[in-house]
């Protein structure tokens, strides 16, 4: 029941109607028997600015953001979690009595989402990819103990995005970082021969590019590989068959880490823990 206590939280994005984070943390909400509520906000850059204002004003919770708001809103909150200061990138702001603080959640919910088979201490990590999901999924292993991280990506020179992701964990962790052409297969059989996390955030496998994988075929997996697509829809990539064919059995779609990221900003918001089991059968309903 809203009433005049109920704790209002959002999603600022454009779009957001889209977004499952409503349906995630009002069940969650509804289950655990707080009086809050979850929106979506359709929020463009040009009112970023106004948005967090109400966000102040109106004493919110605490709000999710999605790319490109993720990096404009840095200067506007008061404080950034160290993880988020150095993803430069935040997808949480939580108000804590109009003290806003961000967070990045992405990369810690893909690492929740593995916890029963993954351990980052010490693992050898490939990533397909630079961008901001893969950015926070390469600085939560770094920041966990990962030894290395392999970074394959399409542009790769001085400037791109792989080249300065790779300079940031460098200079900021203890973790060895390479970074090869994503069709520099040669490059790409070697590291997942000796890896422990492949983890896809291409895109290659939705969108116009269903059918498709950044991987040639399932020769290039060795049977100890957890593979890690980011891609929920479809449920199953040609990424994720071909590792199936190569006889792997830790395979992973996006699903759980939507989930726990999602998560990981509600115990941020109201310490509670989210029901993950009833909040992922939910989604697969809806």
């Amino acid at each position: 029941m809203i009433d005049g206590h109920t704790r209002l939280y959002g999603f600022f994005a454009h779009p957001a109607a889209h977004s499952k984070s409503p349906l995630m943390h009002n069940t969650a909400f509804k289950a655990l028997g707080i009086n809050a509520r979850y929106l979506a906000f359709d929020v463009v850059p040009d009112t970023l600015a106004a948005a967090i204002g109400g966000l102040r004003a109106f004493h919110m919770g605490g709000v999710n953001l999605s790319m490109p708001l993720k990096e404009q809103v840095l200067p506007l909150l008061d404080d950034l979690d160290p993880a988020a200061k150095l993803i430069g990138a935040v997808n949480t702001i939580a108000n804590h009595d109009g003290h806003l603080t961000g967070y990045n959640t992405d990369g810690l919910g893909l690492l929740k989402a593995l916890s029963t088979d993954f351990n980052p201490r010490g693992a050898k990590v490939v990533l397909l990819g630079a961008g901001g999901a893969i950015k926070s999924v390469a600085v939560h292993c770094a920041l966990a103990g990962a030894s290395e991280i392999t970074i394959f990506n399409r542009h790769i020179g001085p400037g791109s995005r792989a080249h300065t992701l790779q300079q940031l964990l460098i200079n900021n962790t203890n973790t060895q970082v390479q970074v090869f052409a994503l069709d520099d297969l040669a490059a790409l059989k070697q590291a997942l021969g000796q890896g422990d996390l492949l983890v896809n955030g291409t895109g290659v496998g939705m969108g116009q590019h269903v059918g498709q994988s950044p991987i040639p075929d399932s020769s290039y997996f060795q049977k100890n590989l957890i593979v890690f697509e980011m891609i929920y829809v479809p449920e199953e990539t040609l990424l994720l068959k071909q590792a199936r064919k190569a006889g792997l059995t830790r395979t992973y779609n996006g699903l759980g880490m939507l989930i726990h990221q999602g998560a990981a900003a509600f115990h941020i918001w109201t310490g509670q823990d989210m029901p993950v089991q009833l909040i992922e059968k939910t989604i697969k309903i809806n």
